[in-house]
């Protein structure tokens, strides 16, 4: 049973270290731009307006449950960590990593926005873009920090609980050695008045013997 319940926490770890996998490298293309689709010897690949053509990336959650990496071209897929698709139930049992997730994918449509307008050459819509990802990307920030100020407060509980606990048993412990010593004078005494009375009692048993 207790192995059963082990493996079920590694399983459970396990998927959210590949949910958090994944969104680290949207971070990053949100951060640093999307990467574009490439033949193998690298060279970019164009559309029939001679605009280069961004790489897979997942648009909806959807598309980033089933995203394992076997949708981006082989050169941006060697720089990937090994990640794999993703649960329906395995994303919705984390509601904080899903919405981050439904937050960055936002933010990328934005961003893909934005360098499609640099190709362009639109430097007004290029910059209304980027500004939109920055507030975008703010918006996830903030969400995180939300995240982990619960978390800190859910710790500091938890703390605040054990310290309760560790005084409790401190006084407890405290009562108990005290109890003790008293329990241990009252047998010394009981001892030395046995021993005084055995001593009073000796020569008058050894007189008789005589």
């Amino acid at each position: 049973m207790t192995r059963t319940v082990y493996q079920a926490e590694v399983s459970k770890a396990e998927a959210e270290a590949n949910i958090m996998r994944k969104l680290n490298v949207l971070d990053d293309w949100l951060a640093n731009g999307i990467p574009y689709r490439q033949t193998t010897d690298g060279n970019s690949l164009l559309d029939h307006n001679d605009q280069k053509v961004l790489d897979f990336y997942p648009a909806s959650l959807r598309q980033f449950k089933i995203w394992d990496g076997s949708q981006n071209c082989e050169p941006v897929r060697a720089q990937l960590p090994a990640f794999a698709a993703t649960g329906n139930d395995t994303l919705a049992k984390r509601p904080a990593l899903e919405e981050r997730a439904r937050s960055v994918i936002f933010a990328l449509r934005v961003r893909a926005e934005s360098q499609a307008n640099a190709t362009r050459r639109s430097e007004l819509k290029r910059l209304t873009a980027e500004l939109e990802v920055a507030q975008a990307t703010i918006k996830i920030r903030n969400a995180e920090l939300r995240e982990q100020q619960r978390k800190l407060r859910l710790i500091e509980g938890n703390n605040a609980r054990l310290n309760q606990k560790l005084a409790g048993d401190a006084a407890e412990f405290k009562r108990t050695y005290e109890s003790l010593l008293v329990e241990l004078e009252t047998h010394k005494r009981l001892n030395a008045q046995l021993t005084a009375q055995l001593a009073k009692v000796s020569p008058l048993r050894q007189a008789d013997d005589v």
